[in-house]
């Protein structure tokens, strides 16, 4: 049962495409760093492919955590990954702690991937509910303050309030890089402050989303 949910994870549902090339990228991407070992974040499960990526590259001591706020998805695939060195939480990230409006445009399918705490304008919304939300500093507080070697976020538009939300740990912990899909000059601003740069080895790679990685030679901290 186990690798049947994990398999229907990563190949989606047939309602939609397969991504396969970028998938090939991303994977490429995440092979050619040194995951070995580290704490990484997937912010914004979907239906898993970034962390199954990253649990087959970080080794016995390594760990993934894992937010999906989307119902479906966590119900039925993150909370049933039987990973040791996998942790998955249903709430949202964002730049408050409480509850917020979590706008649902699908209850399933690939579609329900789009549900968001933030109003894409042109979809045709089902209804809203209030969820809860943390910062990534309140997470990270509450567990410890483990160090974080890597980190992507992909959450429908909410991005930057995420990374708003992460000052405090991400100052401290200092990721070796951040996978971020929001490509704005919001969210360059906030990356370039923390000391990253999008000016790399992997610029090139030709992935969807923006890798930004952490100026060692450039230390503003």
């Amino acid at each position: 049962m186990a690798e049947e949910v994990i398999w229907n994870s990563l190949h989606g549902i047939p309602d939609g495409p397969d991504c396969g090339e970028e998938k090939k990228l991303e994977k490429r991407f995440v092979e050619s760093i040194d995951v070995t070992g580290i704490n990484c974040l997937d912010l914004g499960f979907n239906y898993g492919w970034w962390t199954w990526l990253l649990l087959k590259n970080i080794g016995k001591e390594g760990k993934v955590y894992a937010w999906e706020p989307n119902q479906f998805l966590y119900e039925n695939y993150l909370s049933k990954w039987p990973f040791k060195n996998l942790t998955g939480y249903n709430y949202a990230l964002s730049d408050r702690k409480g509850e917020q409006d979590f706008h649902i445009y699908s209850d399933s399918g690939r579609r329900s991937g789009w549900n968001s705490l933030e109003k894409i304008s042109d979809a045709e919304l089902i209804t809203i509910k209030k969820i809860k939300t943390k910062t990534l500093d309140d997470w990270w507080k509450e567990n410890n303050q483990p160090d974080i070697g890597f980190m992507k976020i992909d959450c429908e538009g909410h991005d930057l309030k995420i990374l708003q939300g992460g000052d405090q740990m991400i100052r401290t912990t200092r990721p070796g890089y951040i996978v971020i899909e929001q490509q704005d000059s919001d969210v360059t601003k906030i990356l370039e402050n923390l000391n990253y740069t999008d000016h790399h080895e992997h610029s090139d790679i030709g992935l969807a989303d923006s890798i930004w990685k952490y100026n060692i030679q450039s230390n503003k901290q």
